[in-house]
């Protein structure tokens, strides 16, 4: 668990505590191993912090995230230990900035099926 920078945008685990009863808008999608599907995130004027979360079944694969902004460039590369210490089919991160505010547009969120068990894995992404 570490924080990273990337042209004054930082990335840190949430300490929110993910709750999926209250979370936000969900896109609910399923993945096959090798697949990488795009997901958009767009981030209004005077926004200075979002909070996306990842999450999925730990038993039957593992997922990782790219995040990029919305001129193209990678803010970073996320994993399911990123955010803790052990596997547990969750990536909540908060990604703001040092000073002022994210720049608006649409944020590209990638995920990717690392390793997939069967045909297929279902995921959230909040």
């Amino acid at each position: 668990m570490e924080k990273t920078e990337n042209n004054e945008i930082i990335v840190i685990p949430s300490f929110d505590k993910y709750n999926p009863a209250i979370s936000g808008t969900k896109a609910q999608n399923q993945i096959s191993e090798g697949e990488i599907i795009s997901h958009s995130r767009y981030v209004w004027p005077f926004t200075s912090k979002i909070d996306v979360t990842l999450s999925w079944n730990e038993n039957y694969g593992d997922l990782e995230l790219y995040v990029y902004r919305s001129d193209d460039t990678l803010i970073g590369h996320y994993t399911d230990l990123y955010d803790s210490s052990s596997k547990d089919g969750l990536i909540d991160i908060d990604i703001k900035t040092s000073s002022g505010f994210l720049p608006m547009g649409d944020w590209k969120l990638n995920v990717y099926g690392r390793e997939v068990s069967g045909a297929s894995l279902d995921y959230s992404l909040t």
